[in-house]
């Protein structure tokens, strides 16, 4: 007790001294007011880093398949615009049985109707609109393999005998669950007597897609949901009045992916390989465009003055451009543009943390993504091998945007709040 109360004034003193201001004798003196959300502040000096290279890069190897965990959600349909041109997407599925079953047997059971059901997130470009989308569900030629990955450029080829579906759907913003009653061609493909195995082998599997025929636009299917699936309706013998429901999986529990064209014919874009980012950027899902950012002189340069800094807080700021349109997309992702490509080491604590990683911030007109131990990387490095921007939402979101370059006063940067 005697100790306990010795330490006292040695405690109060360094309270005191605690709260004494912290020098600043940078480019600012505030403390990292205006960088982070308003439960944040950072006491250390403020500095910009400016990017010296930009480049809009393609982005057409993206895996559409595995991950299904995460992978949840998927999108089918058609749009265009003056600025990226056409996309299209298009899903390819296999029919599987329950998890917690190892065969079937449908052999001799009398099918009255299947019904395809899709259960919807979104849709674009206008979300609140109704469309009359023209739904196309054929059977395929060859089965998916379980153990084999697909990329956002395979296709496979489709059973010309196999159409169960060719016709409009209407879907409101109103609607959850899509219902599409197929025709009688798929109960044949249906009843059979087989092991699971067996069964995604011999049904081959589904292609869904939105021709041009219907509405322009671009439905956001939830994977996940139990309601995403194939219902049969049957009768085990003929006379029976009455029918039961079995449920076939779609989407997850199976192995499926997505197809994405891209005609950029005419577009602003014109579809090059990479695009300078001096000016404008461009972002684009759907194995579109990523944006290939390199901050390696000013890196450099900050790194060789302040080689003992510590880095409290680093956001990049992405202003985004007057072309762009209202319907944005969600958030951006950050990752290692070299070696392993890995996401960077924010990222992490993306779902943790508050403020704007990666999110649109109204008020400032651009996205801001948390960089702090990723731009500390840098500075440990001394230079910057590239960092790519892409969207998180690229496999299920049509949602793009065009954001201003490297060059202007309102342009691509990083601040940083540091100590030394």
């Amino acid at each position: 007790m005697k100790r306990l109360i010795s330490l006292l004034p040695v405690l109060t003193l360094l309270g005191i001294l605690w709260t004494l201001p912290t020098a600043c004798t940078d480019e600012q003196t505030q403390l990292g007011n205006n960088i982070s959300g308003s439960d944040a502040l950072y006491e250390g000096r403020t500095h910009t880093l400016y990017a010296d290279r930009a480049l809009s890069v393609r982005d057409d190897s993206l895996m559409t398949t595995g991950y299904n965990a995460y992978n949840t959600h998927g999108i089918i349909g058609n749009y265009h615009d003056a600025i990226f041109g056409k996309v299209s997407s298009t899903l390819y599925t296999q029919i599987a049985l329950p998890t917690n079953y190892s065969s079937i047997n449908f052999g001799e059971m009398t099918i009255d109707s299947v019904v395809l059901t899709l259960v919807k997130e979104h849709l674009y470009p206008d979300k609140e609109a109704t469309y009359n989308f023209h739904f196309e569900v054929m059977q395929l030629a060859e089965a998916l393999q379980s153990d084999t990955f697909y990329y956002s450029n395979h296709s496979l080829a489709v059973n010309p005998a196999g159409c169960f579906y060719d016709g409009d759907v209407s879907v409101s913003a109103s609607d959850t669950v899509i219902r599409i009653p197929l025709g009688n061609g798929i109960a044949d493909v249906l009843r059979q007597t087989a092991t699971s195995e067996e069964f995604i082998q011999t049904t081959k599997g589904l292609r869904v897609r939105l021709t041009d025929a219907g509405s322009e636009g671009m439905m956001t299917i939830n994977f996940a949901a139990t309601k995403t699936c194939l219902s049969v309706y049957y009768r085990y013998r003929a006379e029976d009045t009455v029918s039961s429901r079995y449920v076939f999986l779609l989407g997850t529990g199976t192995t499926r992916f997505t197809q994405f064209i891209h005609d950029y014919s005419g577009s602003t874009t014109g579809g090059a390989d990479s695009i300078p980012g001096n000016t404008t950027l461009y972002i684009e899902p759907l194995a579109g465009y990523s944006i290939l950012l390199s901050f390696d002189s000013a890196i450099r340069a900050f790194a060789a003055e302040h080689p003992m800094a510590t880095i409290h807080h680093a956001e990049l700021l992405l202003p985004v451009a007057d072309e762009a349109d209202n319907m944005k997309p969600d958030q951006m992702l950050a990752r290692h543009a070299t070696g392993n490509q890995n996401y960077v080491a924010d990222l992490l604590d993306l779902y943790t943390l508050t403020g704007f990683d990666g999110k649109y911030d109204d008020s400032r007109h651009c996205y801001r993504l948390r960089l702090t131990q990723h731009v500390q990387s840098l500075l440990r490095n001394g230079s910057d091998e590239g960092t790519l921007i892409l969207l998180d939402s690229r496999q299920s979101s049509a949602a793009r945007t065009v954001l201003k370059g490297i060059t202007g006063t309102d342009r691509v940067r990083i601040e940083i709040v540091y100590t030394e």
